[in-house]
């Protein structure tokens, strides 16, 4: 089987990249090259995916499916789309649930609700979730009977460049008292970069929240895991929310994964992708892998730090010695 992956080096693209080939595929990737370069065994190409001179790396080529990791503008997805129509057999695009505007207020099925943005928008026309929504409706006009939409939920894994989930792992590794935010029964959804790659090789068309399944996971199950695979001391005292907002600590960015109030944040019908195939590794497997990249790489930063500015605002040691002692 011949795969393209549009991007291919960072957290999906380059476990997208490693599965097929371990599975025996020829594999095309498109790239800028400014985030490393792919395996050896990989025809890796080289260009701006946002102008047709750019595309023009792809050549004549043919594949059997493409894997689009890099969409974010609905009218750059759709040139790239238009130029491989006819030249490829099914095309998954990686979109988001931010796509649904109602999350996280309700609960998420593939048929609720979608934001209405138009396929041809700029990068200046909207926010990411509504700008996702146009990509998928740019890439449904291109290959109207043969696009997988992966509406995905929270990836993490090994070369993970938001630091997210590794933020957590490489906290609980340096033990000590940890500060845990809200409580240990509050529902989370990841997952790993490479069981979501296994499934979008195989996966039919169709329309698909992709994401573990709600209510396997918690934020005590990750917490302790990642004590568990690191061998640290870590002790957890968890805050409740209230405490943490008066204390003025960000969601998301100080503290990741963290959401007061989520709601129904994690909660969204997977079964769809279950039933074609998805599967997830247990969590400590996951984290375990994790913290080896981890200590080998550390977390990223400068150009290999995906939204930076949100890593930036991490809470710091002293800040959370500082909640703890103030508790």
């Amino acid at each position: 089987m011949r795969l393209l992956v549009l991007g291919g080096t960072q957290l999906l693209g380059s476990a997208v990249v490693r599965t097929a080939l371990d599975s025996g595929w020829d594999v095309t990737t498109l790239t800028r090259g400014r985030h490393g370069t792919p395996p050896p065994s990989v025809d890796a190409r080289f260009g701006d995916r946002t102008t047709s001179e750019g595309l023009d790396a792809l050549g004549d080529d043919e594949w059997d499916v493409c894997i689009d990791t890099s969409g974010f503008v609905p009218s750059v997805v759709g040139l790239g789309a238009r130029r491989l129509a006819g030249r490829v057999g099914r095309y998954v695009f990686v979109s988001t649930v931010n796509v649904y505007p109602d999350w996280p207020d309700k609960p998420l099925g593939p048929d609720s609700r979608v934001s209405d943005c138009p396929p041809d928008a700029g990068p200046d026309d909207g926010d990411y979730g509504y700008l996702k929504s146009g990509c998928e409706r740019a890439v449904l006009e291109a290959f109207p009977s043969s696009t997988t939409i992966n509406r995905s939920g929270l990836i993490f894994g090994p070369q993970d460049n938001i630091a997210r989930v590794s933020w957590w792992v490489q906290r609980v590794a340096a033990g000590g008292e940890v500060l845990a935010p809200g409580r240990a029964d509050q529902p989370i959804a990841l997952i790993d970069s490479r069981d979501m790659a296994t499934w979008m090789l195989t996966a039919p068309p169709g329309v698909f929240n992709v994401n573990s399944r709600p209510g396997t996971q918690t934020f005590g199950s990750l917490l302790s895991t990642a004590r568990e695979v690191t061998g640290s001391d870590a002790r957890f005292t968890w805050v409740d929310d209230q405490a943490l907002v008066d204390a003025g600590v960000e969601p998301w960015s100080e503290l990741p994964l963290w959401l007061p109030d989520a709601g129904h944040a994690w909660d969204m019908d997977v079964s769809g992708a279950y039933e074609t195939g998805l599967r997830i590794r247990p969590l400590a497997e996951s984290l375990a892998d994790v913290w080896g990249w981890v200590r080998e790489h550390g977390l990223p930063t400068g150009e290999g730090a995906e939204r930076a500015t949100e890593q930036e605002k991490r809470l710091t040691r002293s800040r959370e010695r500082e909640i703890l002692r103030n508790l």
